[in-house]
């Protein structure tokens, strides 16, 4: 297998169908287009350092926090899981522990318990978030039907952007000003659901159950993104290219790696299925939120992106752009 997110075929057949045991209580759990787990009012996820990068703790944080909001929740606690290579310093430790619990502390989130081991088993520190969240929606994918509206908040390779615009910044410097690179790599401190997630809680006080499916973008991009929730949702969908958002900088650093922009990690982002997304998109406007209706879903299951005139097709995401930039593996087209 390949480095990084699991093919779609092989997470059914090598992790899903082995699944022994269901409780049929738990509507919300463990499956293709699903962030998290819904058990009563608690909503639970959980997320790992992708690659090796110093802060990178903090990827798995967001994410975390991310796919709880997606899954209809509030996150209030998290368990943190750190491994260590033997004879790791323990500044290392301590830098990494700080960070998850000064960014934790900004959100109003607790640290609920962890786990800290140093084994011979990992070359590099890897962390796992397990996120706690009480729920505020339910996702009703079953329910979702044709002629919906597709709302996206923020933009394609917002995470991926930055974090090449930060690693990789000598080299791009030498095509670009350091400015403009600078720039980009700011993007990562929009790398957090919460913004939305404040918005999201006004827009169902007033309308409970207008939010019937929702997804974060993070790997495989906002293509993978909209295949795993419409596959949830068992449903096609049109959308525009013209309508989903971008920032030049991010386009400028994808064309000079030659990846795909919309098959880039885009952690920061969400999408959500609703009847009428217009209200909620003029409230993410209102709190200075960027967001667009960027299609509709249809009958059927083709899965349409309209580019100009040209009509493509998703398909089941097959990894993420990082991975060519930094694994030199090869994407779909």
């Amino acid at each position: 297998m390949k480095t990084g997110k699991l093919p779609e075929h092989t997470f059914k057949r090598a992790v899903l169908n082995p699944i022994w045991y269901r409780n049929r209580d738990f509507e919300f759990r463990a499956a293709v287009g699903h962030d998290g787990a819904v058990i009563g009012d608690m909503v639970t996820s959980m997320s790992t350092t992708a690659f090796y990068y110093e802060g990178n703790e903090l990827y798995a944080l967001q994410n975390a926090l991310n796919n709880i909001i997606a899954a209809g929740g509030k996150p209030y606690g998290i368990a943190v899981a750190v491994l260590l290579p033997e004879h790791s310093e323990e500044a290392v430790l301590r830098k990494i522990t700080g960070n998850i619990s000064k960014k934790a502390a900004l959100y109003e989130i607790e640290i609920l318990a962890g786990h800290t081991e140093l084994v011979p088993t990992v070359s590099l520190p890897t962390i796992t978030i397990t996120a706690y969240g009480s729920v505020l929606w339910n996702n009703r994918h079953k329910e979702v039907t044709e002629d919906m509206d597709i709302v996206m908040t923020k933009w394609t390779g917002l995470y991926g952007g930055a974090i090449l615009a930060d690693l990789k910044k000598d080299e791009l410097i030498g095509r670009y000003p350091r400015s403009y690179i600078e720039t980009a790599a700011e993007y990562i401190n929009y790398t957090s659901l919460m913004p939305e997630l404040a918005v999201i809680q006004a827009f169902i006080n007033e309308h409970p159950k207008d939010i019937y499916a929702a997804h974060d973008v993070s790997n495989g991009g906002v293509f993978g993104a909209l295949w795993q929730m419409l596959s949830a949702c068992n449903i096609g969908a049109e959308c525009r290219i013209r309508d989903i958002l971008m920032k030049q900088e991010i386009i400028e650093i994808c064309e000079y790696f030659d990846i795909n922009p919309y098959m880039l990690n885009g952690q920061g982002s969400i999408l959500m299925i609703l009847k009428d997304g217009t209200e909620l998109v003029e409230m993410m406007h209102e709190a200075h939120i960027e967001a667009a209706v960027i299609g509709k879903t249809q009958s059927g299951s083709d899965r349409k992106v309209l580019v100009g005139d040209e009509e493509r097709f998703l398909v089941p995401p097959k990894g993420d752009a990082l991975n060519v930039v930094f694994y030199g593996q090869k994407m779909p087209v």
